[in-house]
């Protein structure tokens, strides 16, 4: 096997808001995996729950090594525990606490891959095996991921993907490959994201735009495609996703609906030209205010605001680099 597939060699990054329970969940799926990584890194968004004490009263209880840290102590210490909690003191949103790890991981490791993973998923106890077994006859792979179900473990929620500009959403596959074979996709989930140094280093980290979540991901697979990088999708790689518990699902509040359909607009005019523009903007245009009104209709006149300034800023709004 190659040495950069050796995934005892890999580093995890978890962003987190909250939601110390989940971590927990998560982190023990990672003890509980085979070739699991041994450098893995929680970057705390300045959480109002006691989250860092949560999750160093469990590490401490089972026996894991860590250490708590600030942001701007990283890479400073001499020691290498496996579980390393990073405390923000500010909240900066998803792609921020994302980067914070991630450029750790860059500057102060030598890790081949780091696994971008939610504070709300798990990995399969074969996870890290069956990924890098699905890499091993793959070149150039800048982004890789597996097969995610919903947390009955039997929904699919995805099995490859695309950015759609026309409808400027990301799209999700449903259907899992019954060959079992890793194919290149063209959107990377980052609920389970893998990246390669090469791609830290040439591409650099998430875009921050976006904050404080969602298209962040998408943006980010269309930029490592252009750098001539494959996204690969290893059906047999298994992880599973406790879908809505961060930002919700169905009914969302204001604040997400405004921050999903001003980041949609965004990706759209960061990522496509000519006709996907064209029609990426004009389907907005069109479906956004009457979904809108149905908001009204229903009584949700905060919800119908938040539709209307959402894309409003998204397809008009100065986007900054």
């Amino acid at each position: 096997m190659k040495a950069e597939l050796d995934s005892s060699r890999w580093a995890v990054v978890i962003p987190t808001f909250n939601h110390g329970a989940d971590v927990i969940t998560c982190l023990r799926s990672l003890r509980e995996a085979s070739e699991t990584p041994t450098r893995v890194i929680v970057v705390d968004d300045a959480s109002t729950e006691d989250t860092v004490e949560t999750i160093a009263a469990w590490a401490r209880k089972t026996g894991a090594s860590f250490e708590v840290t600030a942001p701007e102590r990283l890479g400073q210490t001499r020691t290498r525990p496996w579980l390393t909690i990073v405390a923000a003191k500010s909240n900066a949103g998803f792609s921020v606490s994302c980067n914070i790890g991630l450029a750790y991981v860059r500057d102060h490791t030598d890790a081949p891959f780091v696994l971008l993973l939610n504070n709300d998923a798990a990995v399969s106890p074969s996870y890290f095996g069956d990924l890098a077994a699905g890499l091993s006859a793959r070149e150039n792979v800048g982004l890789a991921t597996g097969t995610i179900y919903e947390w009955d473990r039997s929904t699919v929620w995805y099995a490859g993907g695309r950015f759609n500009p026309r409808r400027a959403v990301a799209e999700h596959y449903l259907e899992v490959p019954s060959d079992g074979a890793t194919r290149s996709t063209e959107f990377v989930c980052g609920c389970t994201m893998l990246i390669a140094r090469p791609v830290l280093e040439t591409v650099g980290l998430l875009p921050e735009i976006y904050s404080p979540a969602y298209c962040e991901d998408a943006d980010y697979s269309l930029a490592v495609a252009r750098a001539g990088f494959d996204l690969a999708y290893v059906p047999r790689a298994i992880a599973f996703h406790r879908v809505g518990s961060s930002l919700g699902r169905g009914d969302r509040p204001p604040n997400v609906i405004y921050c999903f359909n001003r980041n949609r607009g965004y990706a759209i005019r960061r990522n496509f030209s000519g006709f996907d523009l064209a029609a990426g903007i004009g389907y907005m245009a069109l479906s956004k205010p009457a979904r809108a009104l149905w908001e009204l209709v229903r009584g949700r006149p905060k919800s119908a605001a938040a539709f209307i300034r959402g894309t409003a800023t998204g397809l008009l709004g100065r986007i900054e680099d």
